[in-house]
């Protein structure tokens, strides 16, 4: 049995010792949950920062992508592969301007491109009649044009009229320089072919390969002139003369040949056929001059002129005349 000290002791001490050991274990637990609460929170910090590195990562790499990828678009659209290996540079690079057929177009080349690199570039390809015109030597500079002329050939039948040829027959009863047509002159008719060559649709060459001839041409036989022309005061005496060997009024046959050919023997109308001083048709000629003496001569002739129409004056045919 204990003492009533023991007991007593043996109670306090049971109880100092449990109230120190509650402690003990408090302070413990409150480290404990102080450590875990720690613990906690720097595994939040670090997930959290993980996982914004891993986004920040992420765009950057989409970034990356998304700029390879308009890269390698910017670099499809503006270049392509020429056949000599060389990337022709179409969205950047040397401006030159490209005609085809006429029509102009601008575009953008690798700097050392030739000309047939240029054409590549363009998509324009030559026929085998087709010409490139170009000041390029060698490799392009900016500013430079290439031109494609684009050529083709045709056959053209065609019917077309032949020259006349003009056989001239002398007259001494003409003046020099003046010319009458005895018989007039009719065009022959040919079936030409021809080689026809177009550049840009304009004809710049075309070459007779053939001809056929369906109508055979007639030619035109004129009267050309040998005598000297007189001057104006031997016409008038000529006048004078005929008036006198006929009775008529020398006057009035100045004035009607003044106004009818201002004194020129050799004066003719080609719409009328009226000729010589006195412009007298063909009929009218051939049916008096005989009457005066004449048969035969031209109206070009200023004395057989003259006389015939003193003859006609002084018959009363002045009315014939429009002039007075």
């Amino acid at each position: 049995m204990l003492s009533r000290w023991d007991r007593g002791n043996g109670r306090k001490g049971l109880k100092g010792f449990h109230s120190t050991g509650l402690l003990r274990v408090a302070q413990l637990l409150l480290v404990t949950f102080l450590a875990f609460g720690a613990g906690w929170q720097a595994a939040l910090v670090a997930g959290a920062s993980l996982r914004m590195g891993d986004v920040t990562a992420l765009s950057r790499a989409e970034g990356e992508a998304r700029g390879l990828a308009r890269s390698a678009a910017t670099d499809n659209a503006a270049s392509r592969m020429g056949a000599s290996g060389r990337s022709l540079v179409l969205a950047s690079g040397v401006p030159v301007s490209v005609v085809d057929g006429g029509a102009s177009r601008a575009l953008r080349v690798a700097r050392g491109s030739t000309a047939a690199e240029v054409l590549e570039a363009a998509g324009l390809t030559l026929g085998a009649l087709d010409r490139l015109e170009t000041s390029v030597d060698g490799t392009v500079d900016a500013g430079d044009v290439v031109r494609v002329v684009r050529v083709s050939e045709s056959v053209a039948v065609v019917r077309e009229p032949i020259a006349f040829a003009v056989t001239t027959m002398p007259d001494p009863t003409l003046v020099r320089g003046k010319a009458v047509v005895v018989t007039a002159g009719v065009p022959g008719l040919a079936e030409n072919t021809y080689r026809v060559r177009t550049a840009d649709g304009a004809v710049e060459e075309r070459l007779l390969v053939a001809s056929t001839q369906l109508q055979a041409p007639v030619a035109e036989v004129r009267r050309v002139g040998t005598q000297a022309p007189p001057v104006p005061g031997d016409i008038a005496s000529i006048i004078r003369s005929a008036a006198a060997n006929w009775g008529a009024d020398p006057d009035q046959l100045l004035r009607v040949a003044w106004c009818e050919s201002r004194y020129n023997p050799s004066a003719y109308n080609p719409s009328s056929g009226a000729s010589g001083l006195f412009q007298f048709l063909a009929s009218t000629w051939a049916a008096n001059s005989v009457r005066a003496g004449y048969a035969g001569a031209s109206p070009f002739d200023a004395v057989a002129n003259a006389n015939t129409a003193a003859y006609m004056f002084a018959n009363g045919q002045a009315r014939q005349w429009s002039c007075r």
